[in-house]
């Protein structure tokens, strides 16, 4: 039988506090401990015990009922590092926990940590995100902040730790928040001139420039994620098709991003030329990674291939024509957005966007990858298909 209990009040200065004690986690053991907590100011409205009472008996209404679970009572911050993120290193993607654990210690914990799980209320959260925002965080980061958030208490609520409504989904984002900026899409045109800056670069050795070049190729002509690139075995591509089955990240390997993404995309002319002379100069090799690193045949490292290899090739002018348009390195991501534009735009159709690029949501292809790209026509992925032909035959 549960024993409840009324607690007391009492007044101090020009606030109401209630007392009361309640099971509470002290160094791993369920003990009982004392609370005395401010329930309100004194006025019009809270001139006396008996009108402050009500507040109180609300704060002792789920521990009266048996709905209280002693973990209620850590804080935010040793719920995440005893609870959340033990969990989220069993159930996400390494790439996932990583980004969650920076963006927990170095923005959400420093303002709300030391609230107790029990005690977080919605204005705690509008008010980490309203100061989050005066530091310059975008809509975006802060949607972030938020979903992330939001997940820690609904892992609280299905451990049974808490009860009720999440305090985190009636949050709003500040509006004078910073948008998004906008995202680059690379051109049919831009991608030709990254690859024949990659033949002209003095400094770029013939193995360097052919793996830069493919894994261009997987990023732009097959919609692959840089993850999947690294990924790209030999065992999966059978001359027209490559089978996405692994995602790698840093030294982690893994399924690709969602059930939707471990799908086969097609290859086209200009991927598949560059594919038969990497595989070439690699001793035909038929099996392992597609691009390997030096040591071992393990994943090749994408971002030093980028710092090293493509960003100096691409921002060096001595690498270009006279009088040729200088170009900027946005990423491998403004490859993928530039297929999925080129895509989109020759079949007049965003599903077809949606299908190379193996989104489980035709929303996430609109919203984050098809960009607007003037002067492109029908007949794009054939002058793409025609134009490397001839940068082919230039070469030779």
């Amino acid at each position: 039988m549960i024993k409840t209990q009324n607690g007391t009040i009492k007044r101090i200065g020009k606030s109401w506090y209630g007392r009361w004690r309640e099971p509470a986690l002290v160094d791993g053991k369920i003990q009982r401990v004392q609370r005395f907590v401010k329930l309100t100011d004194v006025d019009d409205r809270y001139r006396s015990k008996a009108d402050v009472r009500p507040l109180l008996a609300e704060k002792l209404r789920p521990l009266n009922e048996g709905r209280t679970d002693a973990r209620s009572t850590l804080t935010l911050a040793l719920f995440v590092s005893d609870y959340y993120l033990p969990y989220g290193r069993e159930s996400f993607k390494p790439s996932t926990i990583h980004g969650y654990t920076k963006l927990w210690r170095d923005g959400i914990c420093p303002g709300v940590g030391e609230i107790r799980l029990r005690d977080f209320k919605t204005v705690d959260a509008a008010n980490l995100l309203t100061a989050l925002a005066c530091k310059g965080w975008g809509k975006r980061s802060l949607q972030h902040a938020k979903s992330l958030l939001s997940g820690i208490f609904t892992y609280a609520k299905n451990l049974g730790v808490l009860d009720g409504v999440n305090p985190v989904q009636g949050t709003m984002i500040p509006r004078k928040a910073a948008a998004p900026g906008e995202t680059h899409a690379t051109t049919p045109e831009e991608a030709i001139e990254i690859l024949e800056l990659l033949e002209r670069a003095k400094d770029v050795t013939p193995h360097q420039r052919i793996q830069a070049q493919v894994a261009i190729g997987l990023v732009f002509f097959a919609g692959l994620r840089p993850g999947e690139a690294r990924g790209a075995r030999w065992e999966d591509y059978n001359g027209k098709t490559l089978y996405v089955k692994q995602s790698v990240w840093r030294k982690h390997t893994t399924n690709p991003k969602t059930a939707s993404a471990a799908k086969p995309v097609p290859v086209i002319e200009p991927l598949r030329e560059l594919l038969a002379e990497l595989r070439d100069a690699d001793g035909k090799p038929e099996v392992g990674p597609i691009l390997r690193g030096v040591l071992g045949g393990k994943p090749l490292n994408l971002d030093m291939l980028a710092r090293e290899v493509i960003r100096p090739a691409v921002l060096n002018p001595a690498n270009y024509e006279p009088d040729a348009k200088r170009l900027t390195w946005h990423g491998y991501y403004a490859f993928r957005r530039g297929i999925a534009t080129l895509a989109s735009s020759v079949s007049r159709d965003p599903m077809a966007a949606k299908g190379l690029l193996r989104h489980s949501s035709v929303n996430t292809t609109l919203t984050h990858y098809i960009k607007d790209v003037p002067e492109v026509t029908e007949n794009a992925m054939n002058q793409v298909e025609l134009l490397f032909t001839q940068l082919e035959g230039s070469v030779q």
